[in-house]
């Protein structure tokens, strides 16, 4: 079985390759190099060493994904007939997804890999920003970013961007969880004599943006309320706070039971700001609808029998269950078809046909109640009962 030797380039300053990297590379009668946009590469062109790139590809097709698996396609195909030597930007384990494509080959015995040399730009980055890795670090990729990713707990390296454009998309998603005002970087050449930082805040990162294979953005950890606000984390650890020995001495002595009077009467709340079409209200009632879970969730973990990550894996699993029209290869054309996958995911869940009080319940309740809020009726007529109207 032949060999696909992966050897990384290093950054952008060919003065930091090491020796032994050089060494094998000038003793190469032919390379392969994912792109010429590196000084190395075009330090080896320039010495006369013979090169092949994979530029076309990337002019060629806008899906990376694509560019990536028509490379390494024609690599295995060389490799059918001798050693071939592959050379890539940076290190060749740090973001690079055609190495990742290589080693699956190995595993399915098509092709020996090895893996040699090369600087991750990381090295460069955290020197030239002065990143305190130790303080909580992590390495994101910008083509897939999500915000689930992020942590305002950590120091966060995006890497994967290189025009206005791709640094574009990185700001909504990080506008969708930082303040606008937050600091972040721009690092290009890191550890070159090129080498630029441009500071700027996530509003403005996008305003002047070097086209760079070398690029990436960086931004420190933070703190303050607003982010633990939105941390569902912390959202757990108050309410298993309320509920401990040093706790609220109401909430302490809550019980599931005890509890039951005020989901209806949040329930009812929410309702109110629906029919009101009150959007701050309507935000501020399902976040006690919350408050209610997250009570009976750390009633719950105190207790020792389920905590709040068990509800929400329970939600989770029954959501995708109950949609694979969404999220599996059901197809469904109309309401009809809809309901017989509903069906048919409940009995595989196991569940048993029972009469639904809640459904007329919710039917009868509801007509009285968007009567009642429409007639400008106070809501605590509906939960005291203070009510001359009939509810038949």
């Amino acid at each position: 079985m032949n060999t696909i030797t992966v050897i990384g380039l290093g950054t952008s300053d060919t003065d930091k390759m090491p020796l032994g990297v050089y060494k094998q590379l000038a003793a190469a009668k032919k390379i392969f190099v994912r792109t010429m946009d590196h000084p190395a590469a075009v330090m080896l062109e320039d010495e006369g060493m013979d090169i092949t790139s994979f530029d076309s590809y990337y002019e060629e097709s806008d899906d990376f994904s694509n560019t990536y698996e028509r490379i390494t396609r024609i690599l295995l195909k060389e490799a059918e007939h001798g050693d071939v030597l592959y050379a890539v930007p940076g290190h060749p384990m740090v973001y690079e997804t055609t190495t990742e494509r290589l080693l699956d080959a190995e595993k399915e015995g098509k092709v020996k890999v090895v893996i040699a040399g090369g600087q991750s730009f990381m090295d460069d980055v955290i020197t030239a920003l002065k990143i305190p890795v130790n303080e909580n670090f992590q390495l994101l990729d910008g083509t897939a970013l999500n915000i689930r990713d992020l942590d305002y707990r950590k120091h966060t390296l995006i890497t994967q961007v290189y025009n206005q454009l791709s640094v574009s998309e990185v700001k909504v998603t990080l506008l969708d969880y930082y303040h606008y005002d937050t600091p972040v970087f721009l690092v290009d050449k890191a550890g070159s004599a090129d080498e630029e930082i441009i500071e700027s805040t996530i509003a403005e990162i996008d305003f002047r943006v070097p086209d760079s294979n070398l690029l990436c953005m960086f931004v420190p950890k933070t703190s303050g309320e607003q982010y633990d606000n939105q941390s569902l984390g912390h959202m757990i650890n108050l309410f298993d706070t309320l509920v401990g020995e040093e706790g609220c001495p109401w909430d302490k002595v809550q019980t599931h039971e005890s509890l039951e009077r005020y989901l209806l009467e949040e329930s009812y709340e929410v309702i109110e700001a629906i029919e009101r079409e009150d959007d701050e209200g309507l935000v501020e009632e399902l976040g006690d609808i919350l408050l209610q879970v997250a009570l009976h969730a750390a009633i719950g973990k105190k207790e020792g029998y389920f905590d709040f990550y068990d509800i929400l894996s329970s939600l989770n699993k029954k959501v995708k269950h109950r949609h694979p029209h969404v999220f599996g290869d059901a197809s469904v054309e109309n309401m009809e078809d809809l309901n017989k996958v509903w069906e048919k995911a409940k009995v595989e869940e196991g569940k048993k046909a029972k009469v639904k009080y809640e459904k007329e319940y919710a039917e009868t309740v509801l007509k009285w109640m968007k009567t009642t809020i429409h007639e400008k009726r106070p809501l605590h007529e509906l939960i005291t009962g203070d009510d001359q109207h009939e509810t038949r």
